[in-house]
């Protein structure tokens, strides 16, 4: 817990430290619930992070909202589309989840002349873009790249940087204010 708060702390952006006190996964359908809500100042579609042994990952965003817990959309819900980004190359592209927090995340788009610039490992980002989510968040790494005959772009397998399994505080941050204690 104490990790979370440290981090938070040294975020820009003004956030929200949150405990997960429920979960529903599934294949079908997948969500967590936090334990604050609009009353915290949370709103839907506000990105999610958390710290997990020293790293800054992805979550995911805030679904729904009511007075006092929040429904987050991990990001290996099947529903999740995410603009995300090759660190070292810039390839920008889609991931989106499976429906499970075991199975890979699928990265979509990606040219298949930038083949042999991937290695296992590349580190995958948020791209900033639409204003979804803060640019650079890390969601994971190049686990497998598939080359497919019929298709003009790679299959690209992604394991997230977090451990779902083990989440139990995440950080909601509000990317239109800023941090009360970075504002001094």
């Amino acid at each position: 817990m104490k990790e979370q708060l440290d981090f938070s702390l040294s975020l820009d952006e003004k956030n929200i430290p949150s405990q997960i006190i429920s979960r529903n996964i599934d294949t079908v359908f997948s969500c967590m619930t936090i334990n604050k809500g609009s009353i915290n100042g949370i709103k839907k579609n506000m990105p999610v992070v958390a710290y997990q042994n020293g790293n800054q990952g992805l979550v995911g965003k805030v679904i729904q909202v009511g007075p006092f817990t929040s429904e987050i959309m991990p990001i290996y819900n099947s529903d999740c589309i995410i603009s995300a980004r090759i660190q070292n190359t810039r390839d920008i592209g889609l991931v989106n989840g499976s429906g499970n927090e075991e199975i890979p995340l699928e990265m979509n788009y990606i040219r298949k002349r930038v083949v042999d610039e991937l290695n296992f490992g590349d580190i995958i980002v948020t791209s900033g873009e639409n204003d979804n989510y803060t640019k650079d968040i890390v969601i994971g790494s190049i686990s497998q790249i598939s080359v497919l005959d019929y298709n003009s772009s790679l299959n690209i397998q992604i394991t997230p940087i977090l451990d779902f399994s083990k989440l139990e505080t995440v950080v909601v941050i509000n990317q239109k204010e800023l941090n009360d204690k970075k504002q001094n």
